[in-house]
């Protein structure tokens, strides 16, 4: 997760940025990713995670026309989670993390490398990955914590 505020730094920081699972931008941020505009073409995964976060004509026109965008039409698009006020992004993305951090590690890590194999796997290998990913976590203790918690309509503590 990272958390931006006024201008992110360009290049890497976006690049960064995109490879993350969360961002949480202030409202007046701006992302740029400026390679172009000193005769260089992008690194650090920074064609990879625009081309899978941005329909390919808007990803081409950030890359080529090396132009800032806000977080305000980042957000809009999907690839900014969250916004915040000026100054309070930090805060916003560790309220966040708190509540990602209340879950079971076990099943968060698994949505993790659910969601990375994704992208190249056909529906019936990714079917079978998350049944895989189920069954491994309905037989871990913190799935029992967690029905029990739910049952009794309590919050649960995670191992």
């Amino acid at each position: 997760m990272i958390a931006a505020g006024g201008l992110t730094p360009a290049w890497v920081g976006v690049s960064l940025a995109l490879a993350l699972g969360l961002i949480v931008a202030a409202r007046d941020s701006v992302f740029v990713m400026a390679y172009s505009n000193i005769a260089l073409s992008p690194d650090g995964g920074g064609t990879w995670g625009l081309s899978r976060a941005l329909p390919r004509q808007l990803a081409s026109e950030l890359l080529m026309c090396g132009e800032r965008i806000g977080a305000e039409q980042l957000h809009h698009l999907g690839v900014v989670n969250r916004l915040s006020e000026t100054g309070q992004a930090m805060r916003a993305a560790l309220a966040l993390a708190d509540n990602i951090n209340a879950r079971a590690p076990n099943a968060i890590a698994s949505i993790k490398e659910l969601l990375s194999e994704a992208d190249g796997s056909n529906l019936n290998q990714q079917l079978a990955r998350e049944r895989d990913h189920f069954v491994k976590n309905l037989h871990h203790p913190n799935a029992g914590i967690g029905i029990g918690a739910f049952l009794n309509k309590q919050t649960p503590t995670y191992e």
